[in-house]
């Protein structure tokens, strides 16, 4: 059989000016090679805004917006060099997607022939609003799939691709059909595709260990900023133990992507991966990226008796639920601590009942938030939060109840974030259906701008200013209430630059 070499890529970043702008090993790509490779193909791995760290083009001078990565040039000669059959480009964040169609435009201006294919949860997100689209069109969300259209990209593939992916590189190599290969997206003509369910990875233990070796560790060990960014050690290794969320976040795209049931992992095959990789590496903290770690107390309970072997710190950077096990919370909390966990962040949201309620659709009474903090404190654990303001039908003095209700509840550390409306949520969908952008800001891609109306603001520039200073003000209380405490987290001199990048 003919074998084919296969260039997976990240695309560069988009950032805003003055913004910590985090990158991490793509996981995705790391589980798709060895897959590749032991069915006999030749991969490269490249994250084209790892290697360009320190190059930004400025692209939109009016709200200070550059593009960090490669060079066009650098691009064009590494797929020149490489010689590619296949492009496959990972794109997690809408805010990615101009540039994966940079890396597409190159391939096809280098050799016309590489078929270019496109994944990740961007993908997937907008093909779920594509379907509400054709279902409902007075939803007045685009009629085709946003992030597929151009004629560079050949196809998209969604859902769980590593096996798909693998079938498909196959098939482009033996020169058969792929046409009913799941997830797959082929397009049929203008604005209209062949859609293939996606596939479901039902046993996670199927999956390779992350083929790490294939990409220049020591170089995001250098940069040092990880999902969370702020850690006991810049030699950090990201991993995930499972796949779903219970939830139903209105903001949120996991259960679109990945369903309600969460599948775990066997922690033997979980601690492979850690142990040889610690050893590999020299890791020095290990970050958990699991959407919702905490969910089974289990699993949890046998990962936390292996990590005490492993003697090494390690911190959840995704927002665990708040009110999970809350009979044996601090038991919980206390086996994480004493297994290595330093720190847990608490996915909180709002301080407010019915905007928790009838608007974020999260099952969390507010008053189970606080005695929660409490008992992961007393457990040993520093306490980071998550706070989203500016939902829509949330008030401006809901917003500052939700500041007031943080400022009060005892956290170490907080986050407060803009709304995002993400392709694929309901959110999202509901800007489109009520017309809530902001002027001009229909087509923006970012995670850390304010994109929709919000209530009491005229600006969004106003509404961002608003969520910069109760950041400010909050990660300060634990300078002035504990300041032994704050050292402990932040170290010596943390200013308030050094606040805003380090939560």
């Amino acid at each position: 059989m003919k074998r084919s070499k296969v260039l997976l890529c990240a695309p560069n970043l988009l950032v805003n000016e003055g913004e910590l702008n985090r990158i991490e090993p793509p996981l995705g790509l790391l589980l798709f090679a060895p897959l590749l490779i032991k069915d006999g193909h030749e991969v490269l791995i490249k994250d084209f805004a790892l290697e360009g760290w320190d190059i930004e083009k400025l692209i939109d001078s009016k709200n200070k917006r550059y593009l960090k990565g490669q060079t066009d040039e650098y691009i064009a000669k590494t797929i020149s060099d490489f010689n590619p059959d296949i492009i496959g480009i990972s794109v997690l964040y809408s805010s990615l997607i101009d540039s994966a169609k940079d890396v597409a435009r190159i391939a096809k201006r280098v050799n016309p022939n590489i078929k270019v294919i496109v994944g990740g949860n961007c993908i997937s997100n907008s093909v779920v609003d594509y379907k509400y689209a054709k279902a409902d069109p007075g939803m007045g969300l685009p009629d085709y799939i946003t992030h597929f259209e151009g004629e560079d990209f050949d196809y998209a593939m969604t859902g769980e691709a590593e096996y798909p992916f693998l079938d498909f590189v196959n098939a482009i190599s033996r020169n058969q059909d792929v046409s009913n290969i799941p997830g797959l997206i082929i397009k049929t003509g203008p604005k209209k595709y062949k859609i293939n369910p996606a596939s479901v990875l039902t046993d996670l233990n199927r999956l390779p260990r992350p083929a790490r070796h294939l990409i220049d560790m020591e170089a995001y060990f250098k940069i040092g900023h990880f999902h969370s960014s702020k850690s006991r050690s810049k030699r950090v290794l990201s991993v995930m133990c499972s796949r779903g969320c219970p939830e139903k976040c209105t903001f949120c795209t996991t259960p679109e992507v990945y369903g309600n049931l969460t599948r775990w992992r066997s922690t033997e095959h979980i601690m492979d991966e850690i142990k040889n990789h610690v050893k590999e590496f020299k890791i020095g903290e290990i970050q958990f990226n699991d959407d919702t770690l905490t969910v089974n107390k289990n699993n949890l309970y046998a990962l936390c008796k292996e990590l005490d072997k492993i003697g090494l710190p390690w911190c959840t950077p995704n927002g665990t639920k708040v009110n999970y096990h809350l009979k044996e919370q601090y038991d919980m909390y206390k086996a994480m601590h004493d297994s290595g966990a330093y720190q847990i962040t608490l996915a909180c949201e709002s301080g407010v009942q019915r905007v928790l309620d009838n608007i974020i659709n999260k099952r969390l009474p507010v008053e189970t938030i606080m005695p929660a903090i409490e008992r992961a404190k007393r457990a040993g654990l520093l306490v980071h939060t998550f706070w989203i303001l500016g939902f829509p039908g949330e008030t401006r003095e809901e917003m500052q109840q939700t500041i007031d209700f943080a400022l009060q509840c005892g956290a170490d550390s907080f986050s407060f974030s803009v709304l995002a409306p993400l392709p694929g949520t309901p959110i999202y969908r509901q800007a489109y259906k009520q017309n809530l952008w902001w002027e001009g800001r229909e087509s923006f891609n970012s995670l850390r701008t304010s994109l929709i109306k919000v209530d009491g603001f005229d600006k969004p520039q106003d509404f961002e200013k608003f969520v910069y200073d109760a950041n400010i003000k909050a990660n300060l209380i634990l300078k002035q209430n504990n300041p032994k405490r704050f050292e402990y987290k932040y170290g010596k001199n943390a200013d308030e630059t050094s606040l805003m990048k380090q939560t």
